[in-house]
């Protein structure tokens, strides 16, 4: 019997980021100049990078 290998999102910050994703962030969801934006996963080192850009604010799902 094979065991199947559970697929983890990674980080697609700037496309060179090989992490395990930590959260699924909604920028769109703030509204304004961010409207555009749509979501996406990042790492642990990221995330908290974009929620210091964004003042604490960043609408996000973390990925346990």
């Amino acid at each position: 019997m094979k065991l199947k290998k559970k697929i983890y999102p990674h980080c697609d910050f700037g496309g060179i980021c090989k992490n395990k994703a930590y959260a699924e962030v909604f920028p769109s969801m703030l509204g304004g100049k961010h409207k555009k934006r749509g979501w996406s996963y990042l790492c642990r080192k990221h995330y908290y990078q974009e929620e210091k850009k964004y003042k604490w604010k960043l609408p996000a799902y973390i990925i346990k």
